[in-house]
């Protein structure tokens, strides 16, 4: 288990702060261990920003318990230096709440919160504990642990799963029978049949560009017709529809009746045929002709009354 311990002193010229880090992670083999990668990153990370501030100093020692480092930074301490500091601290804390039996962190400072400490935490005769299962099974999907190395981690007890209840078996479907081929007399009747329904169906598509054979045999009286011997998908057709070309018929000569007498209401009404008498014509006797007078005379004589 690496343990990381912050400390602060308070003295004349200030605060003197101290971050030490020692022992090993655990989490799994050297090279593969992501904890101990992720302590290493902060402490070094807070010895390259360091790097060059005369307060600051930097320690390493090589233990029987493993690695230990520590930074420290002699008062006055500068507000950026601080600020470094405070950062690792917030790592720790991540990987301290993160992977509690691989690494603590115990902030011993006066500002530290109480409930961060750990008495405990460099009681000695502690050895790194091994992997639990999920902790395997976490470094293995990371790629930071080998599959191979779980071979030696204790296996968890395997729980047998509950049988599924069994659900009532479905009754299968009888198979179809599989019909025996037509004759081929038969064969070729019904080929013949199809290019000639073919050939009608283009022709009536000439007079009835809507016209589709596989809608109209929806029609129950159209298919009875086209199912008599000899019958012609034209005839089948008219009969089928009988009731609606009547119906189409009766209203054209219905409109064609309405529209002559339209017609005739809007001609001029003729000299005979139009209310009330007919025009009285008086004949003028300076511009009649010779025989038009005689004609006169002679009409006088048989005593006819003549106004002029």
């Amino acid at each position: 288990m690496i343990k990381v311990c912050y400390s602060e002193l308070d003295g004349p010229e200030g605060l003197s702060l101290r971050l030490e880090a020692a022992g090993h992670a655990g989490y799994a083999p050297a090279g593969q261990d992501i904890v101990c990668a992720g302590a290493s990153t902060l402490m070094q990370a807070l010895v390259y920003l360091l790097a060059g501030e005369e307060s600051a100093r930097s320690d390493a020692w090589d233990e029987p318990e493993g690695p230990r480092l520590a930074v420290a930074a002699q008062a006055p301490v500068a507000p950026w230096v601080q600020g470094a500091f405070e950062l690792a601290k917030a790592g720790f804390t991540l990987l301290a709440e993160r992977y509690p039996d691989n690494l603590r962190f115990a902030d011993v400072s006066r500002s530290g919160q109480q409930s961060m400490m750990d008495l405990q935490l460099f009681a000695e005769g502690e050895a790194a504990p091994a992997l639990s299962p999920a902790q395997t099974r976490q470094a293995v999907a990371a790629g930071t642990l080998k599959p191979e190395a779980t071979a030696a981690q204790p296996e968890a007890p395997q729980q047998t799963p509950a049988e599924p209840e069994k659900q009532p078996e479905t009754p299968a479907q009888p198979e179809r029978p599989m019909l025996p081929p037509l004759p081929l007399p038969v064969q070729n009747t019904v080929h013949s049949l199809h290019a000639r329904w073919a050939a009608e169906e283009a022709a009536m598509r000439r007079s009835q560009p809507g016209f589709d054979l596989k809608a109209e045999l929806k029609n129950p009286e159209m298919r009875r017709l086209m199912q008599l011997p000899g019958m012609r998908m034209q005839d089948a057709y008219r009969l089928a529809h009988y009731d609606e070309s009547l119906h189409r018929a009766a209203q054209a000569v219905e409109q064609g009746v309405v529209q002559r007498i339209q017609q005739r209401a809007a001609r001029p009404a003729e000299n005979g045929i139009r209310p009330g008498g007919a025009a009285t014509v008086h004949p003028d006797v300076a511009s009649m002709t010779r025989a038009q007078r005689e004609a006169l005379e002679r009409r006088v004589l048989h005593g006819a009354q003549i106004e002029l």
